[in-house]
């Protein structure tokens, strides 16, 4: 299995491009605001245009077509965006956190989200632990409910916290990669404020998740290590 494929995608755009495009965006966003709110979750064209735009991919690696700019972005351009609607601002912070983030997988599980879709959105449930996970042979078993996923629904790949066990004994705390597939959505978002986040609950019961997209989190741990970062080392992936 090829581990990266390059795109072009997005990767030549800087970061005074980047804001213009976000700046570009407002009265789109504040003009789909209601309807977002309405639904729940962010409209169709909202997030057509957040992907035609690349926002979304700002903090991407450039071999996978992502803008790969500072982390001073992260903070600049969902404020940009939130000018238009904060519900907007705060998912598009989210799914480009996630993007940095899975960086840090080893690169074969970034060929199975990137590799399929370079664009693909990946939610998370990963503020607290709120999972179980039981080692297995070549992987993890996990149950569990995350809530506040902001963006779930416009996310095809979700990463999900949990503690790992063994009997009463927590040895880890674990991020687990898992497709939309795999776990359902609960639509129990039902809020006054910040509603378009779709900030839903996601579950799943004894779900298998193979080795390679099971990443500890126990930066403690003597001789703990990112796997991707032995291809992505860009500093700010260190951050």
């Amino acid at each position: 299995m090829a581990t990266h494929a390059p795109s072009e995608g997005f990767s030549s755009v800087g970061y005074d491009e980047a804001m213009r495009r976000a700046r570009a965006l407002i009265p789109l966003l504040r003009e789909e605001a209601p309807a977002s709110e309405r639904a729940g979750c962010l409209t169709p064209a909202v997030m057509d245009a957040l992907h035609r735009s690349g926002l979304i991919r700002c903090l991407q690696p450039r071999v996978w077509g992502g803008m790969e700019l500072d982390l001073a972005a992260y903070f600049d351009i969902p404020e940009m965006i939130s000018r238009g609607d904060i519900c907007a601002g705060w998912v598009l912070a989210n799914l480009a956190s996630h993007h940095r983030n899975l960086v840090w997988w080893p690169p074969r599980a970034q060929a199975e989200v990137w590799g399929a879709d370079p664009a693909a959105g990946v939610a998370a449930g990963v503020a607290f632990p709120q999972g179980r996970g039981r080692r297995v042979d070549g992987g993890m078993m996990l149950t569990g409910e995350w809530s506040f996923s902001s963006g779930t629904d416009c996310s095809d790949w979700s990463m999900l916290g949990c503690i790992v066990r063994e009997e009463d004994k927590p040895i880890d705390w674990v991020y687990c990669l898992v497709h939309r597939d795999h776990y359902e959505t609960v639509d129990d978002w039902q809020v006054l404020g910040m509603r378009a986040t779709g900030s839903k609950t996601v579950r799943c019961a004894e779900v298998f998740v193979p080795e390679h997209r099971v990443l500890s989190m126990h930066v403690a741990r003597p001789g703990h290590s990112w796997p991707g970062l032995a291809v992505h080392r860009n500093p700010q992936y260190r951050v």
